[in-house]
């Protein structure tokens, strides 16, 4: 072991042991709350919670530069082990592999039919260290919505990122912006028109777009939805500047990546309708950017989000209602609908509560059509990850199973030999499912589908709720159905 390695050995122990000494001191912490406090909406104890969770961000910081896994001792004082490490063994996990097949089953669809991992105020993480542009700590991030890295929630399978650009006081700005600059924030500008509430010495745009960009590189065959929440305003409404500088940095950072809006249309409706994640990557791209239009430049890479961009309701309260509201807005394709949650300590302050998504609450989101959920405190551990698959069964498809799909008595997928006798799915023009009275191999769901549904075909499903809607069309719960999705040359390909 080098000398290095021995001084970090040993700045690690002594972390360690300070870490121990703030497990300690937090667990003595929710008794004495409780004893001073009324219950005030559970307040005091979110208090502590977010305490502890300031701690142990502050341990695991130096901690990172030790190990891929040595941060997750800082799990003594939040309960929640953070590392590398975590996210590379996620990556050889059940959920990963599942959540990555399902993506294929919704690329070659438009964007009105896809679902996608998706995280709030992805930027807002409290992984940014010392020594980055961070400039750790600032306001935004000790109060962060996420613990992982923007890198590493795409790691985990996350498609859709949300970014707040403000237009702010900082080190990045000049003489010709006034000091100013495109500023990565959770902030708030809508209490005092300019004012940004909460942005300190944030984050520069650039540097979220640097490593977006670098995954990407790294990931030629992804596309990712980006979402732009737009603060670029001042005491005077909108910052032409600010938006003309977001676009240059759009320009500079992404550049060809972006699938952008037609020529002579600045901030053109989002293409729900129209364009999928495969158009996309056929068309050369990987990223498409949508939020609210501003001026100048940042018209010709942003798409606008529109009516039908739908984000009301509380994640932590999805009933039935709820889910048919969503069943008749998504059948209609009146809407592309997001929730998401928000586990700030400020939120929980002013609510009394953090309307978070559990993982029943995720699944039947999917099964109701809910197009992306924001999630926040993302972790590999995560149950909501696999509470998103709503295709493939737990441990499917396994392997020498066969290589032909078809949903189960259980609503899911799984691997069937293709000479095996099943009933067929079909999808008419109009969108509507039918299962085949008649049975067969797999080969002949072509034929079946038309001749007993005229102008339908043998399909596969490319989300959660045209999945349940193939499980109602079956009459008997029992039965098992062909699905168009088949093992090719070591590769799950759809539609056939």
């Amino acid at each position: 072991m080098d000398a290095g390695r021995v001084e970090s050995d040993g700045v690690a122990r002594r972390l360690l042991a300070s870490a121990a000494l703030v497990a300690l001191l937090m667990a003595a912490v929710p008794a004495a709350a409780k004893a001073v406090s009324v219950d005030n909406g559970g307040r005091a104890d979110r208090t502590v919670q977010a305490v502890q969770w300031g701690a142990s961000a502050a341990c695991r910081t130096p901690l990172r530069a030790v190990s891929d896994s040595a941060p997750e001792q800082c799990a003594v004082i939040d309960g929640r082990p953070v590392s590398e490490a975590e996210v590379n063994a996620y990556q050889s996990s059940w959920t990963h592999r599942a959540l990555s097949l399902q993506r294929s089953l919704g690329a070659g669809a438009p964007l009105v039919e896809e679902q996608l991992v998706h995280t709030h105020n992805s930027f807002n993480a409290s992984s940014y260290s010392l020594g980055s542009t961070s400039y750790y700590p600032t306001v935004t991030n000790q109060d962060p919505n996420q613990v992982y890295s923007l890198t590493d929630q795409l790691r985990m399978d996350v498609r859709a990122l949300e970014i707040d650009v403000h237009w702010v006081p900082s080190p990045f700005g000049n003489a010709s912006t006034g000091g100013f600059w495109v500023t990565m924030c959770h902030g708030d500008s809508s209490i005092v028109q300019g004012v940004h509430v909460g942005c300190s010495w944030d984050r520069p745009f650039q540097d979220g777009l640097a490593e977006l960009k670098a995954w990407l590189n790294a990931n030629p065959h992804e596309v990712i939805l980006l979402y732009l929440e737009n603060q670029l305003d001042d005491v005077n409404g909108p910052n032409a500047q600010a938006h003309q500088i977001a676009g240059q940095l759009i320009a500079s950072g992404l550049g060809s990546l972006v699938y952008r809006p037609p020529a002579g249309q600045p901030c053109a409706p989002m293409p729900m309708d129209t364009v999928g994640a495969a158009d996309i990557l056929k068309a050369g791209h990987q990223v498409l950017i949508v939020g609210n239009c501003g001026p100048g430049a940042w018209g010709t890479w942003v798409w606008e989000r529109g009516p039908r961009w739908d984000e009301h309701g509380d994640p932590s309260a999805y009933n039935d209602a709820a889910c048919a509201a969503d069943r008749k807005a998504r059948l209609s394709d009146a809407t592309f609908r997001r929730f998401f949650e928000d586990s700030t300590w400020l939120t929980a302050m002013q609510n009394g509560k953090n309307s978070l998504t559990t993982p029943a609450g995720a699944a039947r989101m999917m099964q109701c059509g809910v197009n992306i959920v924001g999630l926040d405190q993302l972790t590999p551990q995560d149950p909501r990850l696999p509470a998103l698959v709503w295709s493939w069964a737990q441990n499917e498809p396994v392997a020498n199973a066969g290589n032909c799909a078809y949903q189960g008595a259980d609503g899911r997928f799984h691997a069937g030999n293709c000479g095996d006798t099943r009933q067929f799915a079909c999808v008419d023009s109009t969108g509507a499912w039918h299962v085949t009275p008649a049975s067969g191999p797999w080969a002949m769901g072509t034929t079946l589908c038309s001749a007993q549904f005229s102008g339908s075909h043998f399909a596969v499903p490319p989300n959660g709720l045209r999945n349940q809607l193939i499980v109602e069309a079956k009459g008997s719960p029992s039965t098992q159905v062909w699905l168009n999705y088949a093992n090719v040359n070591g590769t799950w390909t759809p539609t056939l």
